[in-house]
């Protein structure tokens, strides 16, 4: 028992990318009816284990479980509040888990530079870094559009999505993607601050974060083909 946690320790990064491909299969589908509950407990799990790999240092992980904690009573809250506190409801959630991947991207970024090592599990680490980011950029597009919905240009045939929330995180999780990999996507569209500087950030972070870490682990692997060649 003890032996299997402790291998599942040394592969948590691999486990946390399993889950994150998952949610990112569920998120960009606009669940419904009882599908909704699944959704959202799969993501409570997700962040729960975001919460326990990444966060390993004592105050990062109490202010952590706050925000995870504060989006959780947000999300839930949502079914039982009323109509007109939907909207309130819905951007105090986005806020914190925004807060809340932002801060996971952070940590994973800095322990990879902190403590650089070659191996498999810190690959699979920068990776699941990106789909965080990536998660993230799709908060922040949530709630630049719940603050300022005119600043984003939404196809007819897609705006359906939007009055729901988990219709809403479907649409701007595959928008982030596009903002991120800058592939563009032409159903929705930025059209004035905040969607226009946040569509610019997007596509800077997501040049720059591939860049780095992949500077970082061609480094990583020059390094060791020189201790090899020492060593010989």
């Amino acid at each position: 028992m003890t032996e299997g946690f402790a291998g599942l320790l040394r592969r948590k990064y691999f486990v946390l990318f399993a889950l994150l491909c998952i949610a990112l299969a569920i998120e960009t589908v606009n669940v419904r009816g009882g599908e909704r509950f699944f959704s959202d407990v799969f993501r409570m799990v997700l962040g729960v284990a975001i919460w326990f790999v990444v966060f390993r240092r004592r105050r990062e992980r109490a202010a952590m479980a706050t925000l995870l904690v504060a989006a959780a009573a947000l999300n839930w809250g949502r079914y039982f509040a009323a109509e007109s506190f939907v909207h309130a409801l819905s951007l105090a959630e986005q806020m914190a888990l925004a807060l809340f991947l932002c801060g996971a991207v952070y940590v994973i970024l800095r322990d990879l530079f902190e403590s650089p090592s070659p191996g498999v599990e810190n690959v699979l680490g920068a990776i699941c870094g990106y789909l965080i980011a990536c998660d993230a950029w799709a908060r922040l597009n949530a709630i630049a559009y719940l603050l300022m919905p005119s600043a984003y240009s939404i196809d007819p045939a897609v705006a359906a999505l939007l009055p729901d929330w988990h219709g809403r995180v479907a649409l701007f999780t595959y928008y982030a993607f596009s903002q991120v990999l800058m592939l563009g996507y032409s159903d929705v569209t930025p059209v004035r601050a905040p969607a226009t500087t946040l569509s610019l950030f997007a596509a800077l972070f997501g040049v720059f974060y591939t860049a780095v870490v992949v500077s970082q682990f061609v480094g990583l692997a020059q390094g060791g083909k020189v201790q090899t060649r020492d060593d010989q």
